[in-house]
């Protein structure tokens, strides 16, 4: 696979941004700009649209954050939302992870209608303008993978549909998850049982009242956010620089 990279800033400190699965890195502009005034912000594009193929396995997608993140930025923190937030929690860096998915033991109806759900409470107004463009462009997303080329969609997202397993089991150095309340996909006792089974500390975890795409919907949340819990992670200087005799290339 040839992967298009999105690069954004002239920071001397690089970030790796990981869009979530099958979304281009421009529906995230806003907060990638505002990100930008801090880092160079780089977002690689797996996106449906993109490529005539995709990974057919969950490992796949790690194989290529692996590569982008080797040629462009070896010690950039990782920021992700919804499968690039678990991406990230799975890198070998610090690791801000927003909204993730997580490996759950649903069906693919129980699935389906928390999709649904979501979208509707996006429909009706709940995350703003913005919400309503971004149901409306998912929709249209997802839709056309189903109908087209449903090798790019059911693979990646069937090995999501189990229990919490160690081939999920977060490894970056240092997490913090940032979760909204009013997640339609994952619930709150869901994400408990995730940290749980993880390892993970309760105090790596910040609830905001928000739904599962308000780092789509709310960019300068977004970038408070990660700002604020890169400040607070013990492996990032106050500069926001990580802290390796390592440097990124690109």
């Amino acid at each position: 696979m040839r992967i298009p990279v999105e690069i954004r800033g002239t920071a001397s400190d690089p970030l790796l941004f990981l869009p979530g699965m099958g979304v281009h890195p421009r529906h995230y502009r806003p907060g990638l700009e505002r990100l930008a005034r801090h880092y160079t912000v780089i977002a690689p594009d797996l996106s449906f649209g993109s490529h005539p193929r995709l990974p057919s396995e969950y490992a796949g997608y790690l194989a290529c954050v692996e590569t982008v993140a080797a040629h462009f930025a070896p010690t950039a923190p990782r920021v992700g939302h919804s499968l690039g937030g678990l991406l990230a929690l799975q890198g070998g860096q610090p690791a801000v992870a927003l909204s993730p998915l997580i490996p759950l033991p649903l069906g693919w109806w129980r699935q389906f209608w928390r999709a649904v759900r979501l979208q509707l409470r996006e429909y009706a107004g709940t995350e703003g303008l913005r919400g309503v463009r971004w149901a409306l462009a998912m929709l249209a997303n997802y839709a056309g993978m189903v109908l087209t080329a449903p090798e790019k969609l059911f693979p990646a997202i069937s090995a999501t549909h189990s229990s919490v397993t160690p081939d999920f089991h977060p490894r970056a150095p240092s997490v913090r998850l940032v979760l909204g309340r009013f997640d339609e996909l994952y619930r709150h006792a869901e994400y408990g049982h995730f940290l749980e089974r993880t390892g993970l500390a309760p105090d790596s975890v910040r609830w905001l009242p928000h739904g599962h795409d308000w780092p789509v919907t709310r960019p300068e949340l977004m970038e408070a956010e990660v700002m604020a819990a890169l400040r607070k992670d013990p492996a990032v200087d106050t500069a926001g620089r990580r802290l390796s005799s390592g440097a990124a290339t690109g």
